[in-house]
């Protein structure tokens, strides 16, 4: 694992610092988390694999300066969070925890609204009262809502726009029925290939679980058997906002192999996050022209944000493929 720490989450630093403080160390401090806190911590530990000096010497400076170490090369595996969990809480918890763990990584109504294409989001919401409506796209990523608000009819927008405006607390329950329904309709729609929504994101899910070596002859056979089926599981595979993921040095990467006009377009509907992650790794510069760009630009058609996303997603799936990135998976390396 080899990562500026700016680019490092919360959890990451974590489970950096309790994996090098060893499990008698870091059975006391994990003893007072929750079920949910621990299984989130222990996925990320499990997911480190090599943890380089880089790393380690950003995130812990003092423990490394303490062991003195001329190696700092370690390797976090599945068995040290056994041992730590074991050290740490019950086994009855402790083996809790770890079957989640090994449980693929599910995702909410919400992340799989933000994984369709905004045209399909508006199919499935604009019969819904203006109110429902905007709870929500307020639940979605600001870049997808934005889309989606675009392609309503022109006088239920600035209703929707207002409502959400007001939108202050949501009662639990109310979310809840508004999930429900999402599920069931999502569960229930098909695409062109005839399988549900549901089964695509569950095809989704195993491919993401499993190492490269084997997902990728899959999705090759998948190609030559059934191309329309493909593309539809490899647009769920990898969506735009999953360049969040990457470090510094994988974005200087894509930027190296992109158009500054795909990028543009791109970035116009994405999200603020993303698009300063592009933008701190370009020259200030070239960021502040990109900017400019941006703001002069006139309002895009939906079909070229999504053409130049697309371009983009095809120069990053060859990087991974060559290995000048890596966009994740079961290959012990993040």
């Amino acid at each position: 694992m080899s990562k500026n720490t700016a680019a490092l989450k919360g959890d990451d630093k974590a489970a950096i610092l309790l994996f090098a403080l060893g499990p008698e160390v870091s059975a006391s401090l994990v003893q007072g988390m929750d079920d949910q806190t621990m299984t989130r911590l222990a996925r990320r530990m499990s997911e480190l694999g090599k943890i380089e000096s880089d790393v380690l010497v950003q995130v812990l400076d003092e423990y490394l300066e303490l062991h003195e170490s001329d190696d700092p090369m370690m390797y976090s595996s599945h068995k040290d969070v056994s041992t730590l969990l074991k050290m740490a809480v019950e086994d009855e918890r402790a083996n809790r925890i770890l079957s989640n763990l090994n449980q693929p990584q599910k995702f909410t109504v919400w992340q799989k609204l933000s994984r369709i294409q905004p045209n399909m989001i508006a199919s499935y919401i604009e019969a819904e009262h203006p109110q429902t409506i905007a709870l929500i796209l307020g639940n979605l990523d600001t870049s997808v809502a934005s889309q989606v608000i675009a392609l309503l009819p022109e006088d239920m927008q600035m209703s929707v726009v207002m409502r959400m405006s007001k939108i202050e607390s949501v009662p639990k329950e109310l979310v809840h029925d508004i999930e429900e329904t999402l599920e069931k309709e999502l569960s229930e729609a098909t695409g062109d290939t005839g399988i549900s929504f549901d089964g695509m994101v569950s095809v989704v899910e195993i491919l993401k679980t499993l190492d490269k070596t084997v997902s990728k002859p899959i999705l090759e056979r998948l190609e030559e058997k059934d191309e329309e089926l493909f593309s539809q599981v490899d647009k769920l595979l990898l969506v735009f906002e999953d360049l969040l993921e990457l470090d510094a040095k994988g974005i200087q990467e894509i930027l190296k192999h992109i158009s500054s006009d795909d990028l543009v377009r791109a970035l116009k509907g994405a999200s603020e996050e993303l698009a300063e992650s592009f933008f701190s790794n370009m020259s200030q510069r070239a960021a502040e022209i990109m900017r400019e760009d941006m703001e002069v630009m006139p309002p895009l058609k939906l079909s070229e944000v999504e053409d130049a996303q697309q371009n983009i997603l095809k120069a990053v799936r060859k990087l991974d493929e060559d290995g000048v990135i890596s966009l994740g998976g079961s290959d012990d390396m993040l």
